[in-house]
């Protein structure tokens, strides 16, 4: 029993300090935390919110390019090159030319 009174006095007149006394809860707060796993769930949320930061700047700039092109698609200018070049239309007094079919190899 004198071991463990010895041992008893050393640690109560250890943590009486108030530096001792944060060191070992700091220990203990450190410990709790690894051994809970929050430290690796608090990185993993980092690295998560990280990622998701980056996709929601893409997102923004793909949004703000089809914001763009809605507008583009209402000029009326737009819809008639679209006209022409999709579809083949003419306006009148265009000239056209017509060609009967493929030429043949010799």
């Amino acid at each position: 029993m004198g071991f463990l009174a010895t041992l008893g006095r050393r640690i109560r007149n250890f943590l009486q300090r108030p530096l001792s006394a944060l060191l070992v809860a700091g220990a203990f707060v450190l410990v709790a935390v690894l051994f809970d796993g929050t430290l690796f769930r608090v990185w993993s949320l980092d690295r998560d919110r990280g990622r998701l930061e980056a996709r929601i700047e893409f997102l923004k700039g793909s949004i703000a390019e089809k914001e763009r092109k809605i507008v583009e698609a209402n000029q009326p200018e737009f819809i008639e090159r679209q006209a022409r070049e999709q579809l083949d239309f003419v306006r009148d007094g265009d000239l056209v030319f017509v060609f009967s079919g493929e030429a043949t190899k010799e």
